[in-house]
This record gives structure tokens, C-alpha cells and sequence, in this order.
């Protein structure tokens, strides 16, 4: 049998007293160390061209949407969020959203709705905003996904850079 022989605690020790005083020693150095935490509504979040925010419908600058109807962003979406009713048109292009929705609240940011579109009509902004007062007003309708492709220029370049490194210049 093994006898285990334990230190006589103080009485200092046992009222817990070197505890207290360590755990008000790191509170202490915390409390005045520089915050590191953002505060949220007055310093906005950093954002750039990798930034995966919102979904947002490309327009072209003659007013037109990129967007053909093709139901590829609604089949990728693991969400369910996206919802297209397409339309004929006596346009050039043959079809166009007539109705284009995308619920917020399920969206998931992921951007596979990028990755699925042959038309590069949607990619994800760097609006990362989402608040409301309503769930209903959180199910964004076609206008209100529109965007000019300058706004989303920084994102566009960073797709094509991205896309581009699976390219192979073909030498025959």
C-alpha cells in the first residue's frame, strides 16, 4: 500500500486566498490592455474582393440584365433560397428573369450560385449587411438584387483571376 503524503495547506491557502488574488491579477491586466474588439456599427467591417457577401444580379450599362433564365443558380443552391420564373423576350437574348427571388434567410452565402452561372449575370457582393424588420422584407425580388457591373467590378476581375489559373494555353 502506497501512502500518498499531501502538504499542510496554510490558512491563506485554504480561504483560497493566492487564487483570488491571481484571478483579480489577470482581470486587472485585461481590463485596462488595448481593446481589440470591432465595434460593429460605428467601424464597418473590412471588405474586399474575396469578401463573399450578398448575392447580386449584374447589370450591364445599357440597362440590361445579364441573367438568362437558365436555372442553374437555383439547381446549385444547397439552400433552396433561389426561386427564377424566366420569360421570352424579342430581344437578342432570348430569355430573361421575370421573376428572380432570393431568400436571405436561408442563404447561406456560399457562393455556388457564382460558380453555376454560364452568364456571370450573379456574384456575390460585399454587402454583408443583413437586418430587418420583417422576414418578408429579407426575400429579395430582382430589383432590389440589381446592381451595375461597375459595383461589382472588384469581384468580377477576382472570379476571372481565379477561373483563369484552370486555363491551359494549348500549344500544338
Amino acid at each position: 500500500m502506497v501512502v500518498v503524503e499531501r502538504k499542510e495547506l496554510s490558512f491563506l491557502e485554504r480561504i483560497y486566498f493566492p487564487a483570488i488574488l491571481k484571478g483579480l491579477k489577470i482581470t486587472m491586466s485585461k481590463m485596462f490592455a488595448p481593446r481589440f474588439t470591432r465595434q460593429y456599427p460605428e467601424e464597418p467591417l473590412p471588405t474586399n474582393e474575396v469578401t463573399r457577401g450578398q448575392p447580386r444580379l449584374a447589370v450591364n450599362p445599357d440597362d440590361t440584365i445579364r441573367c438568362v433564365s437558365c436555372g442553374l443558380c437555383e439547381a446549385a443552391c444547397p439552400a433552396y433560397a433561389i426561386t427564377i420564373d424566366g420569360h421570352e423576350t424579342e430581344r437578342f437574348i432570348e430569355r430573361e428573369p421575370e421573376r428572380f427571388d432570393i431568400d436571405m434567410l436561408r442563404c447561406i452565402l456560399c457562393g455556388f450560385c457564382e460558380e453555376a452561372c454560364p452568364k456571370d449575370a450573379i456574384y456575390m457582393s460585399n454587402e454583408l449587411e443583413l437586418a430587418d424588420f420583417s422576414r418578408a422584407a429579407l426575400v429579395y425580388d430582382i430589383e432590389k438584387l440589381k446592381r451595375p457591373v461597375s459595383a461589382l467590378q472588384d469581384r468580377i476581375d477576382y472570379v476571372k483571376k481565379i477561373n483563369d489559373r484552370w486555363q491551359t494555353s494549348s500549344s500544338t
